[in-house]
């Protein structure tokens, strides 16, 4: 599906200027005007704080950034995997529900980490937030979001926890489908932005967490390519000592190299998972790693 501006909001808008009868009402909502101003009020008033928020309220590590940059590469992947297929469309009221779900999902972070899919509301409550649409639209897209991560009655498949397609203000949904979408973009999500290099280069993040923000200041690329069914990871490394020391994690300390394995395995385990529900449209089979080490000379 070829989106407008290979962006999910450029194309709902292109879609409600050419045919407003592709959404609920025919269109009586002007859903672009009204989302993109909501997406205004997210950037101007909470996602500066969501990392922020976690960290103070868990104070178990810092949490890699969960900013305006994050949720917009969130946005691009999950744009770029529809716009990658062929197979893949989506009628536009979905894309509405999937842009709305891609800004939910992380806002729960404001309030602390564990559990943060089941804060979504209370965040945008207190943050004065809420996304002036009709209760179903909005709790559906919050439904979407609320399993990108974490578990559901003990369970890691949380996606299966969805209705498979709904009927939503009188058109059908795709839950699973949009769900696999946000969650793979999720996770391939992770860029050089999302480190914090000025700690890390300070050596004040708490020991917990550095491993995460060496990985996630190194990883420069991650390409999904939906034709060959391959995820490709690149890192750049400029400091060849960080292979020889053990670097904090959690209550312990790892190899670099061994975090590369299992943050590969991670990504890989996620795709095909995702995949399950992306099937037809999209599989992902493969993940290759490449990782680039320079000489400090």
């Amino acid at each position: 599906m070829k989106l407008a501006g290979n962006d999910i909001l450029d194309e709902i808008t292109a879609e409600f200027k050419r045919k407003k009868s592709s959404f609920p009402r025919g269109g009586a909502l002007d859903y672009p005007k009204i989302i993109t101003g909501w997406i205004a009020q997210l950037e101007g008033y909470v996602l500066p704080y969501v990392t922020a928020g976690a960290n103070a309220t868990d104070a178990t590590g810092n949490l890699t950034m969960h900013d305006r940059e994050h949720v917009e590469r969130v946005r691009r992947i999950a744009s770029d995997l529809i716009d990658q297929s062929d197979t893949i469309v989506l009628n536009h009221f979905e894309l509405t529900l999937l842009l709305v779900a891609i800004y939910l999902h992380d806002i729960g972070n404001t309030l602390g980490r564990d559990g943060h899919e089941r804060h979504i509301h209370r965040a945008l409550t207190a943050a004065g937030t809420m996304l002036p649409i009709d209760t179903i639209e909005y709790a559906t897209a919050k439904q979407i979001a609320g399993v990108h991560g974490g578990t559901i009655n003990g369970s890691k498949d949380t996606i299966s926890t969805l209705p498979e397609k709904p009927g939503v203000s009188s058109m059908h949904v795709r839950l699973r489908l949009l769900a696999a979408i946000l969650k793979l973009a999720d996770e391939l999500a992770d860029d050089p932005a999302r480190a914090n290099r000025l700690q890390l280069a300070a050596g004040t993040l708490q020991q917990e967490s550095v491993i995460y923000h060496v990985v996630a200041a190194a990883l420069h690329s991650q390409m999904p390519d939906v034709a060959t069914r391959e995820i490709t990871l690149n890192f750049a490394f400029y400091d060849p000592d960080l292979f020889k020391v053990m670097i904090g994690k959690g209550a312990g300390r790892v190899y670099l190299l061994d975090e590369i394995f299992d943050r590969s395995l991670k990504t890989y385990n996620e795709a095909r998972y995702c995949s399950r529900f992306m099937r037809p449209y999209v599989e992902f089979e493969r993940v290759k790693v490449d990782i680039m080490i320079f000489d400090k000379s």
